[in-house]
């Protein structure tokens, strides 16, 4: 049994040794003044079936400051999303060139894409070669970003998948203000202008 703790201990150093050569901001990660919903709108909220629980600090739920009660209404001020840990992926071949953005080159065959989070439209926030930059999913079928048809083209691999949190400070008359991880919520009303 301590064996295996000491690997998966060396394991973590030796990840978070390989993030830091690349030029990788530590773990967790916050990224300012981001909403990952594509009509994200912020201001007037409102909580429907289940209360929503507030904590002092994004991406730390060890001191909850509040909760806010079912079919309550509150404002949601700013939002960050918390890398949590970088997807990796890697070219196996070129990448089409139409999949790309005009002014930003492709990662090419034999280099590894650090995936920090999702941008929308199939596009992810990335790390290569130790600078920050954007690139397309490059990996047909399958793995993060938006679902692909069969048929896909694949020009790489996924080893693994990002993890990262939505975090949104709120406020409401009379409570502490305070943060909510708001990943995977679905019952607060407000926060999509597309789908409400």
């Amino acid at each position: 049994m301590r064996y295996s703790g000491f690997i998966l201990l060396a394991a973590f150093f030796a990840a978070s040794s390989a993030a830091r050569a690349q030029g990788l901001p530590a773990l967790p990660h916050i990224v300012p003044h981001v909403c990952p919903l594509e009509c994200c709108r912020l201001g007037d909220w409102t909580t429907s079936f289940s209360p929503l629980v507030i904590y002092a600090e994004p991406g730390v739920k060890d001191r909850i400051v509040d909760t806010i009660p079912q079919r309550t209404a509150f404002d949601a001020e700013s939002s960050v999303v918390v890398i949590r840990q970088y997807g990796v992926a890697v070219v196996d071949k070129p990448i089409d060139p139409t999949l790309g953005l005009n002014d930003i080159p492709l990662p090419q065959p034999g280099d590894t894409v650090y995936l920090a989070r999702y941008e929308g439209e199939d596009f992810f926030l990335a790390y290569l070669h130790g600078k920050e930059t954007e690139v397309p999913a490059f990996w047909g079928r399958g793995g993060p970003g938006m679902g692909r048809p069969k048929g896909t083209p694949s020009y790489g691999r996924v080893l693994r998948d990002q993890i990262e949190e939505w975090w949104v400070l709120v406020r409401r008359v009379g409570a502490t203000p305070g943060w909510a991880n708001m990943t995977g919520v679905g019952s607060v009303h407000g926060m999509d202008a597309c789908g409400e």
